[in-house]
């Protein structure tokens, strides 16, 4: 007999003769942690009801007065199908036993009840017993985890909402932003736009001041955004003076060219008065107009260039203003990408990747070309080496290069690939065994450029899979420079995300900008993922990050790229 068990039990004692009620509660109670009595099976069903989450046993005699035992217990199963209970009476009727059969208790005892054999039957029913506490304690644990889980999806839903917002908002003027033109502008079916440039906008920050100048940049997006109402447009701000109109639905040119002129005049109508500096100024725009679902910021800002090269009001986009200069610009590029393919002019920079002591942990690998004395970063000839169908080349060739790096230095080196890369079956095979032949899997990261581009997240997840089976670390980059979609880090878990340098850099000065590096950071953290800052270009800057808890750092203030000869490698 478990004497530890026994005291654990609290027990429903149901008898209709008061001294065998009073005896035997008396008897077992200094076993047991608790005895609850009734004295017949109404009373037994009551003092259940108000007891049930406490009751371990009942015990109960079957003939009593207002409602039997048996009647008492079918009545407390209906309600609690698995209480253990344990007949005690001097009634042997063959029926009854039946019954009590048939209710699957968990012993028979006969009156007068003998202690030691009670005790006994509450042992046989110890079983039972530890079952259905178990079984609470599990479905209370359960219930516990379920309401966390709950709580904790609601709290990342809601920070990843106004995480979200905050990415498509500008912060100054509370206007969509060019992130958010971006993507209404791949939903929309017949999509046009209107750029509008105040006219000599600097002046008025070298004159004022830039807080006055951003007091004059709420007060303009505030009449934008009431004239674009009233002709149910859209108004958002693309940075510094450039905001837009949109519409999605666009009827015709004419209309634009017609609401550009309103525009205009609208602006002329009205005075930007600035209550701080208790002054008015008349501000001037200066438009460009396009019409197209493909690059469309694009087309609208060089028919704005022209608008303004040309001391015109506005200007709506024709191919003649891109066409030859384009081609000519494309020939240069190709021409220039194909001699340094075929005479190995592809060379590496390194920036470190540094700790929060400054000690660099990693090197990134970035591409270089030069020609003729002049070097070329990829910002300057990628999307024309895609164009022109040389980028495959460049990839194979810098890749090359930092894995033989990798493997000569022992130094760790991060590797920037694309998504069209991951999406080249050919070159993720090639690059596997690559890494495979050499035995560096440990020292490489990987990391993924343009994620906001990435379409096909099952074959990116995969490429994942197996980069990470393979033992390479992987990095999303510039995480944060437009629509970054916090779900998808759950699927791909990726090793590090670099925080983008739009938001790293007024991280000092600018509270909006703290709280989007902060929430990603924290984000990143309760998913196991190691942060890292790009573009940290000042000791302030690099101190606020530490503060706020980012794992590494990147930036001029760090490191610039450069053709390092001697690497510090880590242990």
């Amino acid at each position: 007999m478990n004497p530890g068990f026994l005291k654990r039990l609290r027990i429903l004692y149901v008898e209709d003769e008061a001294a065998v009620r009073e005896s035997v509660r008396r008897n077992i109670a200094p076993f047991v942690r608790e005895v609850i009595t009734a004295a017949n099976g109404e009373e037994g069903l009551e003092r259940f009801r108000e007891n049930r989450d406490r009751i371990d046993l009942i015990v109960t005699d079957i003939m009593m007065p207002k409602m039997n035992g048996i009647e008492m217990v079918d009545a407390i199963r209906k309600e609690d199908p698995e209480i253990p209970v344990i007949y005690a009476t001097a009634f042997d009727d063959r029926d009854s036993l039946l019954r009590t059969i048939q209710q699957s208790v968990s012993a028979y005892i006969l009156k007068p009840i003998d202690l030691e054999r009670l005790l006994e039957s509450f042992q046989q029913a110890a079983v039972r017993v530890e079952n259905r506490q178990l079984r609470k304690s599990l479905q209370e644990n359960n219930r516990l985890l379920e309401d966390r889980v709950r709580a904790q999806t609601r709290e990342i839903r809601e920070k990843n909402e106004e995480l979200i917002r905050r990415l498509f908002t500008d912060h100054l003027t509370g206007l969509p932003n060019r992130a958010a033109l971006k993507k209404n502008i791949e939903i929309a079916h017949n999509p046009a736009l209107i750029l509008v440039d105040i006219d000599a906008f600097h002046s008025f920050n070298e004159s004022y001041g830039e807080r006055i100048g951003n007091e004059i940049l709420v007060i303009f997006s505030h009449l934008l955004k009431r004239f674009a109402e009233e002709r149910e447009l859209r108004a958002y701000r693309l940075g510094a003076d450039i905001f837009a109109l949109f519409n999605t639905e666009c009827e015709s040119l004419s209309r634009c060219e017609r609401i550009a002129t309103e525009l205009l005049a609208y602006l002329n109508r009205h005075e930007i008065k600035v209550p701080s500096y208790d002054f008015s100024l008349q501000l001037n725009a200066t438009l460009g107009i396009a019409e197209s679902r493909e690059r469309l910021i694009e087309k609208a800002g060089m028919a704005l260039q022209h608008a303004k090269t040309n001391s015109k009001p506005y200007l709506v986009y024709s191919e003649v203003y891109n066409t030859d200069t384009e081609y000519r610009h494309d020939m240069r590029w190709k021409h220039l990408l194909k001699k340094a393919v075929e005479e190995d002019k592809i060379f590496l920079h390194l920036q470190p990747i540094t700790d929060r002591e400054k000690h660099p942990v990693h090197y990134e690998a970035l591409m270089r070309i030069k020609e003729d004395g002049t070097t070329y970063s990829p910002t300057q000839f990628l999307s024309i080496a895609k164009k022109v169908k040389l980028f495959t080349q460049l990839s194979y060739l810098t890749v090359e290069k930092a894995l033989k790096l990798c493997l000569d230095s022992g130094c760790h080196i991060n590797l920037n690939l694309s998504v069209e890369n991951i999406e080249d079956s050919s070159f993720v095979s090639w690059l596997i065994r690559r890494i495979e032949t050499l035995g560096i899997a440990r020292k490489i990261t990987l990391e993924i450029l343009e994620s906001e581009n990435i379409r096909d997240y099952e074959t990116m997840a995969s490429f994942f899979d197996t980069m990470h089976r393979l033992g390479c670390k992987m990095a999303l980059d510039d995480f944060g420079s437009g629509y970054s979609n916090f779900v998808y880090l759950q699927r791909l878990r990726p090793d590090y995300i670099k925080i983008d340098g739009s938001l790293v850099r007024e991280v000092d000065r600018d509270e909006n900008a703290r709280i989007i590096v902060r929430s990603i950071n924290d984000f990143a953290h309760n998913l196991g993922i190691w942060t890292v800052a790009e573009h940290v270009h000042s000791e302030t800057v690099f101190e606020t990050l530490k503060t706020m808890g980012i794992d590494y750092f990147q930036g001029y203030y760090l490191g610039k790229p450069s053709e390092m000869r001697e690497l510090q490698c880590p242990a």
